[in-house]
């Protein structure tokens, strides 16, 4: 299975649906102002905490299960996902109508209608099935009918000065063309059933860990909102929410890079390469991290005044903190790929975990004093704790996650990105850019290891036991308890 396939699939699909969704974005903010954005904000706050929810973990092993299993075995593994999907909707949107007295009054049409369209709004998880089907590029399609949605649905409320309460409605319709386009283009491919009701369930356990990670991340992800709203008014979340969204194109970026990684990462484990899998993804993922943290810090200024307006000044250091929170992100997301397919993710609680206890503490203190840049300063070190502590699980599970001789190719190209742009005048920042870019692309290329899958196996003793397999990790259903042992966010995280 080639990654470099599923990856522009991949980043197809996902890079229309960010920018949709950024576009809709930036509309409300020019348009109707940081109060009306912070409502805006709230509303998807509380959408993708309800899509991880009904997503509970169940897109990442269903990803690591379709890539290991054979074709006659995939429309089971895909009836047994929607069985549980089907449960998970159901109970999160039961759970969405009962919180909606607790959010603000022009979000609550908007999450009633999700509430009861679950299902089919959560319904984002098929991209490793295009992939593992010969069809990667087909992940565009849902995409480009929610933009399309999106998009003109938002200009059109905006341009008719529509009740505030429209905008998030239109966001959670442009959902729901996805879900529907994406089941239609994936009946195409396998058989589209719903498996018995006990699979549905066996499969909620065996996503467990990594449910609870992904709810705990989630409300991490939100906790500096919930701070803003509590202490500084829907002004401050506003300016927040604009800088902080850059952080989240960087999670999409690090979804987009590990959804086709997890097939990858799952035939990997039973050929035993997946140190040397790791390694390669994390390499090439850093060497490009690092230089895209210093052009974000040059320009991060005249971005936010370009997008969003003099208004939005205070956002410029929340979009320089969300810079340096995406490249921790992504390096942690590709580790915590690798142990899912591995199957030891026991640590996934703990991971996030310790996000939202860093995240909270710090909250309380930072937010009172410096608003929405102590939120994000809050949010940089939770994202620095819980990329301590999937190091920490993979150095016992695998290894090393970088061998000494992975660093030149790494630290050469921000090292060199840094000296050409901020060691001159911030004047000649649009020559300066493009020169260390390439200054940077030249170093990471002259230093890359020349074989970059030599390193250490899976097949020492500690990999070659039964309860890891290849064997086992390529049955049509992985069991609980390859799910349950000493887990990061899916799509849905996102929205």
């Amino acid at each position: 299975m080639r990654y470099g396939i599923n990856l522009v699939g991949q980043a197809a699909g996902r890079g229309i649906y960010l920018l949709a969704g950024f576009a809709a974005f930036v509309m409300v903010a020019k348009v109707a102002g940081p109060v009306v954005l912070g409502h805006y904000g709230i509303a998807l706050a509380a959408l993708a905490i309800a899509l991880i929810a009904a997503d509970f973990g169940t897109t990442l092993t269903f990803a690591a299960r379709i890539g290991a299993c054979e074709p006659a075995a995939r429309a089971a593994a895909l009836a047994a996902m929607l069985s549980a999907r089907l449960i998970l909707g159901a109970g999160t949107g039961l759970a969405l109508l009962c919180a909606l007295p607790l959010l603000p009054a022009p979000t609550r049409p908007a999450l009633t209608l999700a509430a009861l369209a679950m299902p089919l709004v959560a319904a984002r998880f098929l991209d490793a099935l295009f992939q593992v089907c010969g069809r990667p590029g087909w992940s565009a399609y849902p995409s480009l009918g929610n933009a399309a949605v999106l998009v003109v649905g938002t200009a059109l409320a905006l341009a008719l000065d529509a009740p505030e309460a429209v905008l998030p409605l239109v966001a959670v319709a442009a959902g729901t063309a996805y879900g529907a386009i994406a089941l239609v283009l994936a009946g195409r491919l396998v058989p589209l059933r719903v498996a018995a009701l006990t699979d549905g369930l066996a499969t909620i356990r065996g996503a467990a860990g990594v449910g609870v990670s992904n709810a705990l991340g989630t409300l991490n992800a939100r906790i500096g909102l919930l701070a803003l709203a509590a202490f500084a008014g829907a002004a401050e979340v506003g300016l927040f929410t604009a800088g902080y969204r850059f952080f989240e194109l960087g999670v999409a970026v690090a979804i987009t890079l590990a959804a086709p990684l997890l097939p990858v990462f799952g035939r990997a484990v039973g050929a035993g390469t997946l140190p040397a899998q790791t390694r390669l993804a994390l390499r090439l993922v850093l060497s490009v991290a690092g230089p895209g943290v210093i052009a974000a810090w040059v320009l991060a200024d005249p971005l936010v005044r370009l997008l969003f307006g003099p208004d939005y000044a205070a956002s410029v250091p929340v979009l320089r903190i969300a810079a340096l929170m995406a490249a921790a992100m992504i390096a942690a997301t590709i580790l915590f790929s690798a142990l899912v397919a591995l199957g030891r993710t026991g640590f996934a609680v703990p991971f996030s975990a310790a996000g939202c206890a860093v995240n909270a503490v710090l909250c309380l203190v930072l937010v009172p004093r410096a608003g929405a840049t102590g939120a994000a300063l809050a949010a940089l070190a939770a994202e620095f704790a819980m990329l301590a502590v999937v190091v920490f699980a993979f150095r016992r599970s695998v290894g090393a996650p970088l061998l000494p001789r992975d660093w030149p190719a790494i630290l050469v190209p921000t090292l060199a990105m840094a000296t050409c742009v901020l060691a001159s005048p911030a004047a000649l920042a649009p020559v300066t850019l493009p020169a260390g870019a390439l200054l940077a692309l030249a170093g990471g290329l002259w230093l890359r290891p020349r074989d970059p899958l030599a390193g250490p196996s899976l097949t020492s003793p500690q990999f070659s036991s039964p309860q890891f397999s290849s064997r086992q990790l390529s049955s049509p259903q992985l069991s609980s308890p390859q799910l349950s042992s000493p887990q990061l966010s899916s799509p849905e995280a996102s929205s």
